[in-house]
């Protein structure tokens, strides 16, 4: 039997807009937003346009939860309903959503069809790039068991990185993993976070101005692109378009040869990160 291979991404991973315009093969499981006391489907009842418009008029912290099983296993069964016959699984982190273990819950109940998941350790356009290179290698022919190694091996060495303005909203949303430190510290800092190798937040630079701080950003970015031949890059933002500019342009001029996506940070992101936000994803290609 031939194979024909689906990827399945959670909102949260962000895929570039052109990657799901382009291919017929990858569907997103939504998160859930709740707010003022309704709950939204991620991107799909609620756009980030929207969301970030309602966050300063909110009263309460908005909530957020991983996408039910229910709601997966419809996104596999439509899948299988199409004639796919093996799914990759893309998550942001496993220590930051619930959404990793849903999703291998799923594939092992599905005895029928073959799918294997990916925990990209990753989040936002740094989990969603993934989706890109596993494209890239159906594209070129990979097997899926060839394509689930490759995805695998890459996620030690590929990164989320981000510049948010505030630390309130990781905060409220008790994402704030080893980034606590910074709580209470000198006043104005601006922070660079990152994710880990194991997908934990933890700062990876401070600064003492937004100017410096998107600088440090685009150093250790620019740092893992030139250390690397396979690479995917991505910059996505907050409710802060002129500033992805800024960062795209800075990124594009160092690598003029790159393509480098662009997007929003979605409203089941932005909860925990609040408005101002610029992150870039660096997704590093196999055997490097």
């Amino acid at each position: 039997m031939s194979e024909k291979i689906a990827i399945l991404a959670d909102s949260g991973s962000d895929v570039p807009a052109e990657l799901l315009k382009q291919y017929d093969n990858i569907e997103v499981a939504p998160m859930l937003v709740t707010m003022a006391g309704e709950e939204y489907r991620d991107n799909v009842d609620i756009t980030p346009e929207e969301f970030y418009a309602r966050l300063g008029q909110a009263d309460q912290f908005p909530k957020t939860a991983a996408p039910t099983q229910g709601s997966v296993e419809a996104h596999v069964a439509s899948l299988k309903e199409r004639g796919f016959n093996r799914i990759i699984g893309i998550t942001v982190s496993a220590h930051l959503s619930t959404t990793f273990g849903i999703f291998t819950n799923v594939a092992r109940e599905n005895t029928d069809i073959k799918m294997d998941v990916i925990n990209t350790r990753n989040i936002g356009i740094g989990s969603g790039l993934f989706a890109v290179y596993a494209e890239e290698m159906i594209d070129s022919g990979q097997t899926f068991d060839e394509t689930i190694k490759f995805l695998k091996q890459s996620v030690e060495d590929s990164r989320t990185f981000f510049y948010i303005p505030s630390l309130k909203y990781l905060r409220a949303g008790g994402r704030i993993g080893r980034v606590a430190g910074l709580i209470g510290s000198v006043l104005n800092i601006k922070p660079v976070i990152a994710t880990d190798s194991e997908g934990i937040y933890f700062p990876v630079a401070k600064a003492r101005s937004e100017q410096k701080a998107i600088s440090k950003m685009v150093q250790l970015v620019s740092d893992i692109i030139a250390s690397h031949k396979s690479v995917r890059v991505g910059v996505a933002n907050g409710a802060d378009v002129p500033l992805q500019e800024k960062v795209y342009d800075r990124l594009h001029s160092a690598f003029p040869q790159l393509r480098i996506y662009r997007g929003s940070v979605s409203p089941a992101l932005g909860v925990h990160t609040g408005p101002g936000l610029v992150g870039v994803g660096v997704q590093v290609g196999e055997g490097e």
